[in-house]
């Protein structure tokens, strides 16, 4: 014997264990001890059996998931601790069990026959276990050589928990889908009955405001004040209400989807002077100085004029309403090729943290103080940053409490229809 290497581990610690060497020659009666010894533990016990590896017997034996070990008819050669306990039978009632005793889904035979060695994939199925339990399972299978046969081996995974939870998933998901769909059609419903209302809204409200001002000029002409604080009053609630009815459709157009850009080209200088000319006046009531600056290589924006003319005025007028003596401001310039930022600011009463964190939530103003103060129906930025969206942008805040605030629009020069 001139080399160990080609002996199997098994064989080796056998020889050790009888007192023989594998690199030396044995006495005639030591060899015959030797085979006969080991001719009576296979017929005593092993009969049939594999021979594995040493160490890789004790990892399946030991392993902490099934490992099932068996032929290409489905004979079961060899099984693990954890395989006996997750099917219940004692190895010794696995030994030569077929495995379609305790596998519900995979068939046996042909699919073994035609593995190649080293071909590794996984399956999912069903196992029963000896007490009628059914559960699923993962197994990832392989096929290799062992004594000359080449044979399957088996790492199953109960995967009843994973199943479970996946199938609560599904059910979850199917009540988030009917929820939603609930929801869509109830805000569905809400727009088409506040698009049935406007008319009946806006008409009335229009009467009040147009007649209240008829009869303002009347009283201006004849020099009749007595009435005319009531009546401006009138007209002033009538406004206001119009305008919150005229947010509130707008909100709910376009949460519902109905509300779609008109795209058009314009020029963006042009745009801004006109929204100078409408904020003007309401700059210079609160003693404001109004600051509008246009970046000179703008030319063509290519997007809906009314809703960035929109975005705008909500921005600005917010601005003048909370500053008093200051200055409020709009500018526009080119931040990418294909993208135009337009900076609105003030120097006015600013904004807490918190008020910042929720300035485009719909209804929600800075503080109580504010809003007595300034009035106002919390919708205006609500519907900037919904614009801002519909044209393909975004909108972002920042602001001091005492030293103003700055929103920051950015839009695509070219929305795409």
């Amino acid at each position: 014997m001139s080399s160990t290497k080609t002996y199997h581990p098994l064989v080796l610690r056998d020889l050790e264990v009888a007192g023989l060497s594998a690199g030396e020659a044995p006495s005639q009666e030591a060899w015959q001890g030797f085979l006969q010894r080991i001719s009576q533990r296979y017929e005593e016990g092993f009969e049939g059996a594999l021979v594995l590896d040493e160490r890789f017997d004790k990892m399946i034996r030991h392993a902490v998931d099934p490992f099932f070990l068996h032929d290409t008819r489905g004979q079961v050669i060899e099984v693990n601790h954890a395989a006996c306990e997750m099917l219940g039978y004692s190895r010794e009632e696995m030994l030569g069990m077929h495995v379609s005793v305790f596998e519900m889904d995979l068939k046996p035979g042909a699919i073994w026959e035609r593995m190649t060695i080293d071909e590794v994939f996984t399956v999912e199925g069903r196992h029963r276990s000896k007490e009628g339990r059914v559960y699923p399972v993962e197994t990832r299978v392989g096929a290799f050589m062992a004594g000359g046969q080449k044979v399957i081996l088996a790492l199953c995974r109960d995967v009843s928990e994973r199943v479970e939870r996946s199938r609560e998933l599904r059910t979850l998901n199917a009540e988030l889908e009917a929820a939603r769909d609930a929801a869509m059609h109830a805000s569905a419903s809400k727009s088409d009955f506040l698009a049935s209302m406007s008319h009946e809204l806006r008409t009335p409200l229009s009467a009040v405001i147009g007649y209240s001002e008829y009869l303002l000029e009347r009283m201006s002409d004849d020099d009749e004040e007595r009435y005319a604080g009531d009546l401006e009053r009138i007209r002033v609630a009538g406004e206001h209400l119009l305008a919150l009815i005229n947010d509130v459709l707008d909100l709910s157009k376009i949460e519902a989807g109905k509300l779609a850009a008109n795209v058009d080209r314009f020029e963006v200088a042009g745009l801004l002077q006109e929204v100078k000319s409408t904020v003007a006046p309401l700059a210079s009531s609160r003693g404001n100085r109004l600051v509008v600056r246009c970046a000179p290589e703008l030319g063509e924006m290519h997007s809906d004029a009314t809703r960035v003319r929109q975005i705008l005025l909500n921005l600005l007028g917010n601005a003048c309403k909370f500053t008093d003596a200051g200055e409020v401001g709009v500018e526009a310039t080119l931040v990418r090729s294909d993208t135009i930022a337009l900076r609105v600011w003030d120097t006015g009463v600013g904004m807490s943290p918190e008020a910042l964190a929720r300035v485009f939530e719909a209804f929600e103003q800075a503080n109580a103080q504010v809003a007595s103060q300034y009035g106002g129906t919390g919708l205006g930025l609500t519907l900037t940053e919904r614009f801002c969206r519909l044209l393909g942008g975004e909108i972002s805040a920042r602001s001091t409490p005492g030293q103003g605030t700055e929103f920051l629009v950015e839009l695509p020069l070219v929305l795409e229809a």
